[in-house]
């Protein structure tokens, strides 16, 4: 699947509990790209819950940052478990010898 979520998801994943010392810019820089890459799919909650993880980077409050981040993983697989069943099905539409309308 080609949404580039998938990097920045796991770069994000590396902000944990354990973490003595926390790059709240790099993080926020990370979270940035996501909510771009999930508004130009459509992705609102993913984009909502960018938006107020960005606000506890901003403050540099590391609980704030700890409930988004398991918010975005919810909300990051809810998307990626519906385009994934997407793109099975238009392959049975294909393989069936349907086709699917381009959008451009």
């Amino acid at each position: 699947m080609a949404w580039s979520l998938d990097l920045s998801f796991w770069i994000l994943h590396t902000f944990s509990r354990d973490q003595q010392v926390v790059d709240f810019k790099k993080v926020d820089a990370h979270v940035h790209q996501f909510k771009g890459s999930s508004a130009s799919i459509g992705a609102q909650r993913v984009k909502n819950v960018c938006m107020a993880f960005r606000n506890y980077c901003e403050e540099m409050d590391h609980e704030g940052c700890l409930t988004c981040l398991q918010q975005l993983k919810q909300e990051y697989f809810l998307v990626k478990n519906k385009l994934e069943t997407l793109f099975k099905l238009e392959q049975q539409i294909v393989a069936a010898g349907g086709s699917i309308p381009m959008m451009w």
